[in-house]
């Protein structure tokens, strides 16, 4: 379909459930997309709106999925768990974390902090076991082969629930998603904000909501392991800056710098992005209204309505 408009939400972990409030507002002033491409979290987050088209019931399954008991007691929940009242002290909580956990050891002899068995079991629960194509409104994420650096789009006939991990794969902490006879890791990796997804896929205007870091943390490296991790994270930074400028209107709600894994921040980034979306809110009806597009809102609860 010519001229189609896409809804993108991007990659971030905990701090995807700014999603939650922009979506939030964009149903407030329905404002109308002809699909949403989620990448990672924003997979997460899209493929369960996009069965059950319900921003509360959205709400309530992502607050569900980080008290979910396999959750918390996951190296990710153990994280949550160790947040304290001021945010000052990440250095401390991670020590904590190191001391408490075995993940020195898995990081070293497997291929992620979780087991794939630990990785379905918090989210097979709350991802839908159906086509792509079966959902309420249309759907599509991407991930990254981890055998050919190819980045692959998931649609159509593909599993939703499958589709969904493999895009959520983060390296490190989950181990490469086996689907499709081969193995994959975080869609962010190459389209952490799904505009490669929406461009391949025919989206001539593209609508991000960035769930990203406010910015670059400019504190230097202690050991070889942070500056590894450091250098990703600029070349990550870098990518994600050329997707930005191919971008019709990007959303960035995240105000401050929040630990990836910072869940006791959810209802903050609830807030951030429905205010952040609100403000804009003129810019994305010139953007995407006047056409007769489907509606990314119509109330059709199909799975999973409680």
């Amino acid at each position: 379909m010519a001229g189609r408009i896409s809804l993108n939400l991007g990659g971030g972990a905990a701090r995807g459930f700014a999603h939650v409030g922009a979506i939030r507002a964009l149903v407030e002033h329905d404002v109308r997309f002809d699909m949403i491409v989620g990448i990672s979290m924003g997979a997460i987050c899209g493929g369960i709106y996009c069965v059950a088209p319900d921003v509360d019931f959205l709400q309530k399954r992502l607050l569900q999925l980080i008290h979910f008991n396999a959750f918390r007691s996951s190296i990710v929940g153990t994280w949550t768990a160790n947040q304290e009242t001021t945010r000052g002290g990440i250095v401390k909580r991670a020590q904590k974390l190191v001391a408490n956990t075995n993940i020195l050891r898995r990081i070293f002899t497997a291929p992620g902090v979780l087991a794939t068995p630990d990785v379905q079991t918090v989210l097979n629960p709350f991802i839908a076991d159906i086509r792509i194509d079966s959902t309420a409104v249309p759907f599509a994420t991407a991930a990254v082969n981890i055998r050919t650096g190819i980045l692959r789009i998931f649609q159509g006939d593909d599993s939703l629930r499958a589709a969904v991990i493999a895009s959520a794969s983060m390296p490190l902490i989950f181990p490469p998603a086996h689907t499709k006879g081969d193995w994959f890791v975080d869609g962010g990796v190459l389209d952490k904000l799904g505009v490669e997804t929406a461009k391949e896929l025919g989206a001539e205007r593209i609508v991000v909501v960035d769930v990203s870091d406010e910015k670059l943390a400019t504190t230097l490296p202690r050991s070889a392991f942070d500056v590894m991790l450091k250098t990703e994270e600029i070349a990550s930074e870098h990518r994600r800056n050329l997707q930005l400028a191919r971008a019709d209107i990007v959303i960035r709600p995240i105000v401050g710098n929040y630990h990836w894994a910072d869940y006791s921040a959810a209802s903050e980034f609830v807030e951030m992005g429905y205010r952040a979306t609100s403000e804009r809110i003129g810019e994305i009806r010139a953007i995407a209204n006047g056409r007769k597009l489907f509606s990314i809102f119509k109330r059709d609860a199909r799975f999973f309505r409680q």
